[in-house]
């Protein structure tokens, strides 16, 4: 977390008239009881790990910052919970114990609460966390395949804490595109307190794998369902007030079979940026929108932006100059133009609304409505 950023935070917390000021749960009319404590608890402790003074080592004015940021955070917790919370606060207010590990073969069996997993390979490393594929053997979630994520730095703890306070928000939604968003299963601590989550294994090919099986780019065609998906989910979010911030091609989980479209990685997402202050948290020169190297404040349109740039990807164009293949039909190539125009305020506002332009699209290009088979070489 930068200065600014902290200083940001403590900004929030000093214009606060009150916890509902802080934390979204206190807002949220839909909790109640045991599911808003739950709610308030997971938002403290992702509050508190951006506070953590270990991220300012070297810096003292900084980890005072941070100290006297800890202990406001504390007193409106308190506040929050009711008379007597500060003797006696929530168990689940501190983050969940460590996560059992027995040795099992070639792999290891982790033990979150009533649930073992065992995992056996280690499928990828990125820069935040790696993420090991297994099944759950034991347990509520006994016979169901997952992927457990564990970040390789403690101190990228708080990009955890993000991806799950997001897919918990995302999993409230009753929407059918919430099955375009991972569930989380479990949360833990391994190791030296890495904070790690059990989200299930999903079948399917992320984009740029897809897009290297395609010499010329992926038909457009099967690109336009893939946006129609993609757009659907990212509407979805942003009704609940939560911006991805970090769309690319390995985050696009794509389906052939049942054209099916998941959006994966949620570690840096923005959620109620008006309220909270948040920033963006992450700048991909290649698809992030041109606000985000600026450090402007989040917009939705940012999000839009990434998704006319992976679109631009897969249809085989040059993210350099933004040219398509002549094979692209015309007024497709205007539409990725349009999502990709370098002001927020010209390009495309509202998922929901381009989600219905691409339809349009499709329609007077290819005709009416048709399931096309998608054929991956």
């Amino acid at each position: 977390m930068r200065l600014d950023e902290l200083r940001r935070l403590r900004k929030l917390l000093d214009e606060a008239t009150g916890p509902q000021d802080v934390f979204m749960a206190l807002r949220d009319r839909s909790l109640q009881g045991e599911a808003r404590s739950r709610a308030l608890a997971a938002e403290l402790r992702s509050l508190q790990s951006l506070a953590n003074p270990e991220r300012f080592m070297g810096n003292p004015p900084a980890q005072d910052l941070a100290r006297e940021i800890l202990g406001q955070l504390a007193e409106l917790a308190n506040l929050a919970r009711g008379p007597g919370s500060a003797e006696a606060p929530p168990a689940d207010v501190e983050p969940p114990p460590p996560a059992i590990r027995e040795a099992a073969g070639d792999g290891v069996v982790v033990i979150v609460g009533a649930n073992h997993y065992r995992l056996e390979s280690r499928v990828s490393e990125g820069e935040l966390a790696v993420i090991h594929r297994g099944r759950c053997v034991a347990g509520p979630h006994a016979g169901v395949e997952v992927a457990a994520k564990v970040v390789i730095d403690r101190a990228d703890n708080d990009f955890m804490l993000a991806e799950i306070q997001a897919l918990r928000l995302l999993a409230r939604g009753e929407d059918p595109q919430r099955d375009q968003v991972p569930a989380l299963l479990d949360l833990f601590h391994a190791g030296d307190g890495h904070a790690g989550v059990v989200l299930p294994w999903l079948a399917g090919s992320d984009a740029r794998a897809l897009r290297a099986r395609f010499a010329d780019g992926v038909p457009p065609e099967h690109v336009i369902w893939i946006g129609r998906r993609l757009l659907s989910v990212v509407g979805f979010a942003h009704k609940l007030g939560v911006i991805h911030a970090n769309i690319e091609p390995a985050h696009l989980l794509v389906r052939p079979h049942d054209h099916h479209v998941t959006l994966l990685d949620w570690c840096y997402s923005v959620v109620d940026a008006p309220r909270t202050r948040q920033g963006f948290r992450v700048y991909d020169p290649e698809f992030s929108a041109p606000e985000v190297a600026e450090k402007q404040p989040p917009l939705p349109t940012a999000d839009l932006y990434s998704i006319g740039r992976c679109l631009l990807f897969l249809l085989g164009g040059d993210l350099a100059s933004g040219t398509m293949p002549a094979g692209v039909p015309d007024r497709l190539q205007r539409f990725v133009r349009y999502l990709t125009r370098p002001s927020p305020l010209q390009r495309a506002q509202d998922a929901w609304e381009m989600f219905h332009e691409l339809g349009r699209t499709r329609a007077a290009i290819y005709g009416e409505h048709r399931f096309v088979e998608f054929v991956v070489p």
